[in-house]
């Protein structure tokens, strides 16, 4: 309703209220850095989602906050963001993302080493077949 009424400081105010007291509600977090963005207050956004990360979410979050830097074609900043979330969330899934998106920005060696990091990071026991068959694949690619 704020946000109707053009009192975009109160509506901050309530946002950051709420994801104080209600941290662990990602949906409150999705909707503050969605207003920022939407108010072209992108420094606001990353603001909110870099608070939102220190509570360490599920892994949809993290995704957000690099398909928003994508967004406004900061490379290095999703870069940065995939590097805490695969720490975050050390899942094979989200290792084969990274390396993915390293892939499809043209930096295939450093897509080559994420990929050898994940096979260090999960060693034998550890490792999945996914990240070997996608490991493969991009190596005959």
């Amino acid at each position: 309703m704020e946000m109707k009424n053009k009192q975009i400081n109160h509506a901050r105010n309530i946002w950051d209220r709420v994801v104080t007291l209600l941290p662990r509600i990602n949906q409150f977090w999705f909707k503050y850095a969605y207003m920022e963005e939407k108010l072209g207050n992108i420094p606001n956004a990353r603001r909110v989602f870099e608070r939102w990360m220190e509570w360490e979410p599920e892994e949809q979050a993290w995704l957000s906050y690099i398909k928003m830097e994508l967004r406004y074609k900061e490379v290095d900043k999703a870069r940065s963001i995939y590097e805490r979330f695969i720490l975050v969330c050390p899942e094979t899934k989200n290792w084969i993302c990274y390396a993915r998106f390293e892939e499809s920005q043209g930096f295939i060696d450093n897509a080559r080493s994420i990929f050898e990091r994940a096979t260090e990071f999960f060693g034998d026991e550890g490792l999945d077949e996914k990240l070997y068959i996608a490991f493969a694949r991009f190596e005959e690619s």
